[in-house]
């Protein structure tokens, strides 16, 4: 059978005009992109918190503003109560869900708020309820070294809190930080934090000025309980 060019032509016309414009289509939708501005937040009061125990503390709060405009904000409080050297097995030590200022220990508060497109973002600030008031004189700052492992420095936060970016010593290449609370200089506390993995510990700080841990990774099966973790002041 003999088909026409001159018929053939105007139907090729009609299909590639057909699939030019869906092409067209396609390109006004795959190059759409979208803007949101996240919550911003601005802190009232400091990031970090120092209470003795006992003593009344209201949470300054905070702003949550997606431009100019304010935006709701959720408070939630997480609690990780001092470590009892008595009761180190991870089946006695937890976190809690609300603040106590008779307790000692490391509050965290997280603050979210949603813009109006529903994308979320947060905040946080420390709260540190110590069991005594803290020697204002106290400094463990320094660096410190524990066997072959990676190095730790020790920095003041407050009176009565430091942060160490190592824990986990004795010849162990894993690195893990967290806060060391301590009013006296001498007791050592580090209430559950989670690094890479949950760590909690106590000790003491030795008269040549070297931080002699008992630390615990209660993730381990069976559980890494009161490690011993030697760090010299160098």
């Amino acid at each position: 059978m003999k088909i026409e060019i001159r018929y053939l032509l105007p139907a090729f016309l009609l299909l590639l005009s057909g699939m030019l414009s869906s092409c067209e289509k396609d390109d006004d939708t795959a190059h759409v992109s979208f803007v949101t501005t996240y919550p911003a937040f601005v802190l009232e009061g400091d990031q970090n918190i120092v209470l003795v125990k006992g003593q009344s503390f209201t949470d300054p709060g905070v702003k949550a503003l997606e431009g100019e405009t304010e935006l709701p904000v959720t408070t939630s409080v997480v609690g990780s109560p001092y470590i009892d050297p008595a009761h180190t097995d991870p089946s006695e030590v937890s976190y809690t869900n609300a603040f106590d200022p008779n307790v000692p220990g490391i509050y965290t508060f997280s603050y979210t708020a949603t813009n109006s497109q529903g994308y979320s973002s947060s905040s946080s600030r420390n709260v540190f309820v110590l069991d005594a008031a803290p020697d204002p004189s106290v400094d463990l700052s320094g660096d410190y070294i524990s066997g072959t492992s990676p190095a730790s420095t020790v920095t003041k936060i407050a009176d009565g809190v430091f942060y160490a970016t190592n824990f986990w010593g004795g010849g162990s290449t894993v690195v893990l930080d967290g806060f060391i609370l301590t009013s006296d200089g001498i007791n050592l506390n580090i209430p559950q934090q989670e690094s890479l993995v949950p760590i909690y510990g106590y000790g003491k700080r030795t008269a040549s000025g070297d931080l002699d841990l008992r630390m615990t990774r209660p993730t381990f099966s069976p559980p890494l309980i009161d490690q011993v973790k030697l760090w010299e002041k160098q």
